[in-house]
This record gives structure tokens, C-alpha cells and sequence, in this order.
């Protein structure tokens, strides 16, 4: 059967339940580990880091992809009927898409949200909706806190017998935490620009965190006017920009252009990427360098 572009949900999810039928009788040869699948690389990660090799990490979005568009391949549902509970970011286009597929055709799998407790800055979306937070709350340390945290409960909850490796893993994970907020903290306690300009709002909560001004290329999850572009570049230079971040999965063309305007550097990043850390301290390194043009008035 070749699925048209309209029913590819339905295809998937009629993949998906033929893959949970056979993966029942591979029941036996799955590891003795707790089979966990979560939505993002930064979230396996912190998982990984907390339960250590109690835990066995299935990773649903590929590197590269944007999770506003992604569908899941047969794949991916395969590993959610391998795994215990689907840890999930809570806000990301994907999942408002799938959480409720997923559970009609899982309902013994467990739905961790991992954003339940946390309330950030507003976030607007192409279809008007707004969250109480920024869906991308993890690419700051008051987002990882809440999803560590969120992660570190549900674990003890589920896997009772191995509390005290958790209690570990998570302590190990608060301590390396805090010391990189406190080096974030000393690296843009003087900083030349307290603004930046991104393309997509994905910085959100590192900016309110570190009273910094986030200025989005991207409107509303469209292309930018003409109008909006010249309105920023001018707001930009008034406020000395030196750095514009791009995510590695969008275009860099108009990027590079208002770059070049602003006699700023273009810095890639990608807050989609496993290392949460690595991260964190590349958006730090790239605010924090001196070394950069200044850009003129």
C-alpha cells in the first residue's frame, strides 16, 4: 500500500500496531533494563545521566529534524511498544500531534510530561496559540531543573528497587548543574550586548533567565517581512548586536544577510543536540566574546 501525503498519520499507526504485535513475541530477548523513550536528544541525556545503565534510552526525533513537522517513522513506534513509559517534552508540534495517538495505541504505556511545573516566559505559535511557557525550556538551567527533577520522580516512581541509584544519578546531575550556571553567570557578568538576535524563539528562557533581549527573525513560525527584517536590524544596532544564532535545521541564507548587516557574528547552534552542557556554554562563549566586531550605528 503506498500512503498519499493525507493518510501517512493512518499508514503509521496501522505500521505501528503491526510492529507491537511482533515485537510481543521478542519479549524475551529485550534487555533486562527499563525501556524509556523520550522526544529529544538533551532529554535522553539527562535521563542517561540520572539512571546510568539501569536505563535504556530510545530517542524519537532524529538529528537534523525540526519537531514542529517530524512524523514518526514505524520505527519509533516499535520502540514506544518496547518501553515502559514515553517521557515527553510537552509542548513540542510533534506531540501536540501524537501524545493522544500514541496513547490510544498504547494505553499501558505510561505519558510522562516533563514541563508540568514549570511557567517561563509566553510562547506564540503560526496558530495562535499561546503556552505558559517556551517549548524549548531545556535550553536553560531553571528548565533543566524542572525536567531533571520531573525525570528523577517518575523513575523512583516507576522502578521502585533501584531508588537509591537515582538519588545518586540525580544528585550527580544537580552538582554539574550548578557549576555550569555559575560559570554562565561569570561569563556574562560583563558582557558586551545584553541582546542577540536568533531566528527561531528557541532561546527564550536562557534570555529572561540571564536578563538578556532576545530579537526573532522568525514571525509568528513564518517567513519575516521585509518590513519586520528592516525593523530589527535598526533595533539591533541601537542595542550593539554582536551575535546571531541560527538552529543547524533552518536556512542560513537570510541569516548570513543580516548578519553581514549588523557587522555581527553568525553562530550556529543546536539546542536540538544531545549535549545540554556543550550547548549552554557555546550561546555563553559566543555572548561573552570581546574579540568580536562591533557593530556601528
Amino acid at each position: 500500500m503506498i500512503c498519499s501525503s493525507l493518510h501517512r498519520p493512518l499508514c503509521t499507526l496501522l505500521l505501528g500496531i503491526g510492529l507491537l504485535a511482533s515485537s510481543c513475541q521478542q519479549g524475551e530477548q529485550r534487555s533486562t533494563r527499563l525501556q524509556i523513550a523520550t522526544t529529544i536528544a538533551p532529554a535522553a541525556q539527562v535521563i542517561t545521566e540520572i539512571a546510568d545503565s539501569l536505563v535504556a534510552v530510545t530517542t524519537l526525533l532524529p538529528q537534523g529534524n525540526n519537531p514542529e513537522n517530524y512524523e514518526p517513522t514505524p520505527q519509533a513506534i516499535q520502540a514506544l511498544a518496547s518501553s515502559a513509559a514515553y517521557f515527553y517534552m510537552g509542548d513540542l508540534g510533534f506531540e501536540r500531534r501524537w501524545v493522544e495517538r500514541i496513547h490510544t495505541m498504547q494505553p499501558a504505556l505510561q505519558l510522562v510530561r516533563l514541563d508540568q511545573d514549570l511557567v517561563g516566559p509566553a510562547h506564540h505559535h503560526s496558530d495562535s496559540s499561546t503556552h505558559l511557557h517556551d517549548p524549548h525550556y531545556w535550553t536553560s538551567v531553571r528548565g533543566l531543573q524542572s525536567m531533571g527533577k520531573s525525570i528523577y520522580s517518575s523513575l523512583c516512581r516507576i522502578d521502585t528497587t533501584h531508588r537509591v541509584q537515582y538519588d545518586a544519578g540525580y544528585q550527580r546531575f544537580t552538582q554539574r548543574l550548578e557549576h555550569v550556571e555559575q560559570t554562565i553567570k561569570e561569563q556574562l557578568s560583563h558582557i558586551p550586548s545584553r541582546a542577540f538576535v536568533i531566528y527561531h524563539p528557541s532561546l527564550s528562557e536562557f534570555a529572561e533567565e540571564h536578563g538578556l533581549k532576545q530579537l526573532v527573525i522568525e514571525q509568528d513560525g513564518k517567513e519575516p517581512t521585509p518590513q519586520h527584517i528592516q525593523a530589527l536590524i535598526e533595533e539591533a544596532k541601537k542595542l550593539r548586536v554582536r551575535v546571531v544564532f541560527i538552529q543547524q535545521e533552518f536556512d542560513s541564507k537570510l541569516i548570513e544577510s543580516i548578519a553581514k548587516e549588523l557587522g555581527a557574528r553568525m553562530v550556529v547552534i543546536n539546542p536540538l543536540g544531545g549535549d545540554w552542557e556543550e550547548q549552554l556554554l557555546l550561546i555563553t562563549r559566543a555572548l561573552s566574546d570581546t574579540t568580536s566586531s562591533i557593530p556601528t550605528r
